[in-house]
């Protein structure tokens, strides 16, 4: 087996798993929850150990002693496991924001639910427990996951729409730092942003690899230049050979 195929059953594997559940029950919410369960199972192997992922909420304290701010309830959240926890049963924890490197939103289909909306308040989530951090410069992956949807689109409908979820964040200068950073549309389409260049966001069209991409993104993020010395092996392929829009 090739890298490439090796990769390529990752998104196999997460489509299997989910389509066979779909075909047992009819109850969106417990398909959605055994999506982000999916999804989750998949990304801990290949975690290193120091990281665990779960769900749940991050708090944050104010400058009034005894009074703290609170996070929405985030998909998935990846964690230190140096740093304490201020709750924990099963795979739900509260947790500050030292202690997250990246949080995930998970989508049965994008293309059918509000994206400006959900770029914003994954773009929230992002700022909320950035602003809590003391290390402003440590990496932070702020991820979108979505398993069916843009089929068909309209790629610059698509691209205004997308960029209407970070108006709000423009005037941040730690925008780039925060914001939504990688995002799998579907199994083909992927979106990264690179905080260097002057159009940000990269859209991709790779078939059958936007899945495992986005979670060696995740594990790049994590891994302290492992990935990037052995970056042939997680990135099977040139993903700038599919290059769709810069915007």
């Amino acid at each position: 087996m090739s890298l490439l195929d090796y990769h390529k059953t990752t998104t196999k594997e997460l489509l299997a798993l989910t389509n066979k559940v779909r075909s047992l029950i009819t109850h969106w919410g417990e398909e959605g929850r055994y999506k982000e369960a999916v999804l989750k199972n998949i990304i801990r192997r290949f975690l290193p150990e120091k990281y665990t992922i779960g769900t749940g909420f991050v708090i944050k304290q104010t400058r009034t002693r005894g009074e703290h701010l609170s996070s929405r309830q985030i998909d998935l959240l990846i964690y230190d496991n140096d740093s304490p926890i201020l709750f924990k049963e099963g795979d739900f924890v509260i947790v500050t924001p030292d202690a997250v490197r990246g949080i995930i939103e998970i989508k049965a289909n994008l293309q059918n639910q509000q994206l400006s909306e959900i770029v914003r308040q994954a773009n929230e989530n992002g700022k909320f427990i950035f602003s809590g951090k003391k290390d402003k410069k440590q990496p932070f992956f702020n991820g979108i996951f979505s398993y069916e949807g843009y089929n068909r689109f309209n790629i610059d409908n698509f691209t205004s729409t997308y960029l209407a979820g970070n108006q709000q964040f423009l005037g941040d200068d730690n925008f780039k730092k925060f914001a939504v950073n990688h995002v799998a549309l579907n199994k083909d389409w992927f979106i990264k942003l690179w905080e260097d260049e002057a159009l940000p966001h990269s859209l991709y069209n790779i078939e059958d690899l936007a899945f495992p991409f986005f979670i060696s993104n995740l594990t790049d993020i994590l891994s302290n230049k492992s990935i990037k010395r052995n970056n042939f092996i997680w990135y099977a392929t040139d993903k700038e050979l599919n290059l769709v829009r810069q915007f």
